[in-house]
């Protein structure tokens, strides 16, 4: 595993987590085997490097565009289960690495995740959508931070 980084320790404006894709149903039978099935107000997304260890259960403010952070939707987002290419649960999403998470959104899936795009697998899409807390997004948009 990649060295430990706690949420502490990445910048505020670092506090991110990386919207590839929803997961398609492939991805899903070949390595998301050990997670809870996606229904309802939950997402298998496949998200990019981690900024930091986030623990399951970890409950986020809002989900806003890569391409626009001022295109903000104020929902709940919390990481329901984790794994990765080799189909094992963790209990966390660890810092560095591509994940495959499932997360429970409150009280719905937002449109900019629901109509992310479906993929396989990482790389196939880039990152488009950010979800962290609030004070996150407010320290990314009072910098003038752009990505």
């Amino acid at each position: 595993m990649a060295v430990m980084r706690t949420e502490d320790e990445a910048p505020r404006t670092e506090r991110v987590l990386l919207v590839e894709s929803r997961a398609d149903p492939t991805a899903l039978t070949t390595m998301g085997r050990g997670l809870p099935r996606p229904a309802g107000n939950k997402v298998a997304l496949f998200l990019s490097y981690n900024y930091a260890e986030v623990p399951v259960g970890r409950r986020f403010g809002c989900c806003f565009r890569r391409s626009d952070e001022s295109d903000i939707v104020r929902v709940a987002a919390t990481v329901v289960a984790v794994t990765q290419q080799f189909g094992a649960v963790w209990d966390e999403i660890p810092h560095g690495w591509k994940t495959l998470a499932v997360l429970r959104f409150e009280p719905e899936v937002p449109a900019m995740v629901r109509d992310l795009p479906e993929a396989g697998a990482w790389f196939e899409r880039p990152v488009s959508v950010y979800i962290s807390d609030m004070a996150t997004w407010e320290a990314r948009t009072a910098t003038g931070r752009e990505r």
